[in-house]
């Protein structure tokens, strides 16, 4: 029984710690120097078969970011964006559905969709 109670609360230790690495890590990407988005973004949303083409071309003055964005064959989910860009977090909206956040590293950024993962990489 002791055992049996030792274990569960070692498991439950681990998961708080993970939560706590993950936490950490977000506020350390939100409070990284805000990250350059200017340019135009291409790559894959969702995974395998599934995946389909998407082009970001991004503005930005200051945190705000502006742009427009084209998923192949989903008119639903391309147009104008706009948004912000927080440390290396970047949010932005249609105007008919709201992004996950993507994270900006260099010339990548990636993240999760209503389509699954996406992968962008900036043109040079």
């Amino acid at each position: 029984m002791i055992r049996a109670t030792t274990v569960g609360l070692l498991a439950l230790f681990c998961v708080a710690a993970l939560g706590c690495a993950a936490a950490k890590e977000e506020k350390a990407m939100l409070n990284a120097p805000t990250a350059n988005v200017v340019g135009a973004w291409s790559g894959y949303a969702g995974q395998g078969a599934a995946g389909v083409p998407v082009n970001l071309t991004l503005a930005q003055t200051g945190t705000d970011v502006t742009g427009n964005l084209t998923v192949a064959a989903r008119p639903d989910l391309s147009g104008p964006v706009k948004g912000a860009i927080q440390g290396e977090i970047l949010k932005l909206s249609l105007a008919t559905a709201t992004f996950s956040q993507l994270e900006v590293k260099g010339d990548t950024m990636t993240g999760m969709t209503a389509l699954g993962q996406i992968i962008l990489r900036r043109s040079k």
